[in-house]
Formats: structure tokens, C-alpha cells, sequence
């Protein structure tokens, strides 16, 4: 069971929208409200969704058929079944401990795991520290296509499903790293009219899940796993991501091809949002100034959760040495900006 989501197993995009190229986004950087986090484009594309976007009559999955990755009953340290005393003098068998279920194949450095990472604008900012920790087991290769600005439900500005094809098939993923929803739950964003669901729509919750379903489909189509990240807690004044997060755990719960990440935990106290995290007896930001988009120990956070999760399915563990590297001196941390109260870059 995830930590801090009832019902879901455990630890489990971003997109080229065809307007931000990711090389570009990094230059322009993102809004200091993630509402200006926009694409410019609002024409309507000939091509329409993959299925209607009316409440489906039925939103079941089709049965999974790969076989890599097992359905795991349950990623807790199994508890020794006690047995009676024995009646005869051989000595009885010992029981040890369950070691977690294996989901998925262990990489090696020769056939490392594949794994594309995709989301909008706060996974863009994930991805720097997930990316440092996995490839620094030297058994990871990560591909990164978060975009700005990315929503599953505004597929009628851009058609995500024929994108995401293209990046599986050149990717070969055996993990996929999905995070989206800003775009998707808040009322005030740029275009938002053209969203199919709109968050005021009294069928949100089943159109949604729908588009859900959808994405998962495209992405495991050469048989990845789909390693959905939950959205992180919004300060008061932001849409809840409750709303959102529920799905997410139906999801996880209804498709053997899915793990939720759970990061409410990592980024909340008792419930509520928290921005600072203490680092060497200083306060450093974990969020924006905008309090959604994440600072350099808000990538190394997020980073190490996600990273960790991945690699308990698949037979490595993550260690320690990268959480000072270069990825922190990336420009994107500058953008809004992070208050950092060193120089970026600066271990102390």
C-alpha cells in the first residue's frame, strides 16, 4: 500500500506539445503562477481523440499482454506464518522473511533500464533529480519529454496520443514516469474552455478517467509499466489535488500496468503544504515562490521517491553521491525563482 493513499499499491509527461520544445523551455523558463505556464496555440486540430470524449458507458482496461511485469499482492515485508510446534524429532523449517515482489527485469550495465519520463511543468522539474538518481546507479537511461503547459485534457489543442506513440517507439521504455493535472483541475488557465472535460463539468471525474485509461494504453503498448506520480499538495489558494489524486488510485487499482507514486507524504506535514525543509540546520525551499513549482530540494525529494520506487521493482537500490551534482545548477531553478539561500550548485 502506497504511504498516505488508502487502497493503492505502492510506489508505483510532458509532452512535446509541439509548440515548446523542451531545449526552449528551459530558456524561457516558467511563469511564477503556473496559470502563465501557456501554450500559445489554441487552434483545434483536425484529429479527434482516440474515442469519444462523452462519459464512456464502461472504462474497463484491456487485460495486459505483457508479462514482465507481475501483479505484486501487496509491497509490505510479509509477516512468518507461525506453525504449531512439530510432533516429530525433525527439525522444522525455517521461515524468513518475503523479500518484495519482483515487478520487472533487473537491469544490468550492458542492458540498462529505459525509462521516459513525461508530465507538465512541475514534472519538468522533478525530472533533473530523478534523473541524477537513477543514472547514477550506472543502470538506468532516462529520456526526458516533459513539456510546459501539458494537460490530458487538452488533447483538443494538442492530440498527446500520436506524440506519446512517437516517443514510445523510439524510447522502448520499460518504465514510464507520468505526472499531470495543474492544466487539468485548475479553472484559470489560458484556453481553458477548449479542455474536454472542463473541471466544472458535473462528469469530470468519468471523463477523466477515460483519458486516463487512454494514456495508459499508448504507453504501454510495447509493454512498459506506467509509474503515475501523484500531484502534489496545493497551497490554500490553489484547486485541491484530492480530486485528481482519487483517480489516480482507482487507476492503480484497476490496472495491473500501473504503479502510483505517492509524494503527498514527502511534501506535506500533517496534511497541510509545506514549502521549507531544513538542510544542514538552514531553511532551504522545496516550491516556488509560487508555492506548485519546485526548487532544487524539491527535485531532489521528489527525485529520490520516484527513484526508489522504480528501483525496488526491478532488483537495484539508489545510494547516495548524487544529490550534489551538476543537475543542481540547472537554469530552470532559476526561473520564478527559488530562494535559495546559497549559490545553485553549493553543497553546504
Amino acid at each position: 500500500m502506497s504511504p498516505g493513499l488508502a487502497g493503492g499499491r505502492r510506489v508505483g509527461l510532458a509532452i512535446g506539445l509541439g509548440i515548446c520544445a523542451l531545449s526552449a523551455c528551459g530558456s524561457e523558463g516558467l511563469s511564477a503562477n503556473a496559470h502563465d505556464d501557456q501554450v500559445t496555440s489554441t487552434s483545434v486540430p483536425v484529429t479527434m481523440p482516440p474515442a469519444t470524449t462523452a462519459a464512456p458507458t464502461t472504462t474497463s482496461m484491456a487485460t495486459p499482454t505483457t508479462t514482465s511485469m507481475a501483479t505484486p499482492t501487496t509491497t509490505s515485508m510479509a509477516t512468518p506464518t507461525t506453525t504449531a510446534a512439530p510432533t516429530t524429532t525433525a527439525a522444522p523449517t525455517t521461515t524468513s522473511m518475503a523479500t518484495p515482489p519482483q515487478r520487472g527485469r533487473i537491469p544490468t550495465p550492458d542492458d540498462p533500464l529505459r525509462v521516459l519520463v513525461l508530465g507538465d511543468s512541475v514534472t519538468y522539474e522533478i525530472e533533473p533529480g530523478l534523473t541524477a538518481a537513477l543514472e547514477h546507479t550506472g543502470l538506468v537511461d532516462v529520456v526526458n519529454h516533459t513539456q510546459v503547459g501539458f494537460g490530458l485534457s487538452r488533447w483538443p489543442v494538442f492530440p498527446w496520443w500520436e506524440t506519446w506513440a512517437e516517443f514510445v517507439a523510439e524510447a522502448r521504455p520499460d518504465v514510464v514516469v507520468l505526472q499531470a493535472g495543474v492544466w487539468d483541475i485548475e479553472e484559470g488557465v489560458v484556453a481553458g474552455g477548449l479542455r474536454r472535460p472542463t473541471p466544472t463539468d458535473a462528469d469530470w471525474e468519468e471523463q477523466f478517467a477515460f483519458l486516463m485509461d487512454v494514456a495508459v494504453d499508448v504507453l504501454t503498448a510495447d509493454g512498459a509499466a506506467v509509474y503515475w506520480l501523484t500531484m502534489l499538495p496545493a497551497p490554500p489558494d490553489e484547486a485541491s489535488p484530492e480530486r485528481l489524486n482519487r483517480l489516480v488510485v482507482a487507476l492503480d487499482l484497476r490496472d495491473e500496468r500501473v504503479f502510483i507514486v505517492d509524494l503527498t507524504p514527502a511534501f506535506s506535514r500533517e496534511g497541510e503544504h509545506v514549502r521549507l525543509v531544513d538542510r544542514n540546520g538552514v531553511d532551504w525551499p522545496i516550491r516556488k515562490v509560487d508555492g506548485i513549482h519546485l526548487c532544487r530540494e524539491g527535485s531532489e525529494l521528489a527525485g529520490r521517491v520516484v527513484a526508489e520506487g522504480i528501483a525496488v521493482d526491478h532488483g537495484f537500490t539508489v545510494g547516495d553521491g548524487w544529490e550534489d551534482g551538476a543537475w543542481r545548477s540547472d537554469t530552470r531553478f532559476d526561473v520564478d525563482p527559488c530562494d535559495d539561500p546559497l549559490p545553485p550548485g553549493d553543497p553546504s
